[in-house]
């Protein structure tokens, strides 16, 4: 009996440990990039089944997961300043990006092409129309695809 507490204290005290390593290692990575940003960019993405092509998300039509959605800072050229962020099964992504020094920058958003699938909508977006005017409200930028089957 007292080794099976033993066993199950040292391995409460093994995750303990553990959890404590990540959050102070995440810690100490926000501190040493510079702080956390001064201006953060919310926005969402949907990814559909666009059957009758015509580029606009209509009631019938099935939302597309596991699509990899991109954004790029292309006015201080960075790639993935968003990390890349995948599509859930309602075709929907959260898209958020973090700005130091809310230094001035245009967006393009872009989708992977999944496999089996072609584009029907802009392959890339540009987000720089009214930009820091709209900082509070989120938009949303949809890629519609069809299969090539």
């Amino acid at each position: 009996m007292s080794k099976l507490i033993e066993f199950l204290f040292g391995s409460i005290l093994i995750t303990v440990s553990t959890i404590a390593l990540i959050f102070f290692s995440m810690l100490h990575y926000i501190l040493r990039s510079g702080g956390i940003a001064d201006c953060v960019w919310h926005s969402s993405a949907k990814a559909w089944v666009d059957s009758n092509r015509d580029g606009l998300v209509n009631h019938s039509e099935l939302p597309l997961r596991d699509v990899v959605i991109h954004v790029d800072d292309v006015e201080n050229h960075l790639f993935d300043v968003g990390w890349p962020a995948t599509t859930d099964q309602y075709g929907e992504v959260q898209l958020n990006v973090s700005i130091p020094d809310c230094s001035n920058s245009v967006f393009e958003i872009y989708a992977d092409l999944p496999e089996g699938f072609r584009m029907t909508t802009r392959p890339r977006i540009e987000v720089n129309q009214d930009f820091w005017g709209s900082l509070g409200t989120e938009n949303t930028y949809y890629f519609g695809f069809i299969s090539d089957k």
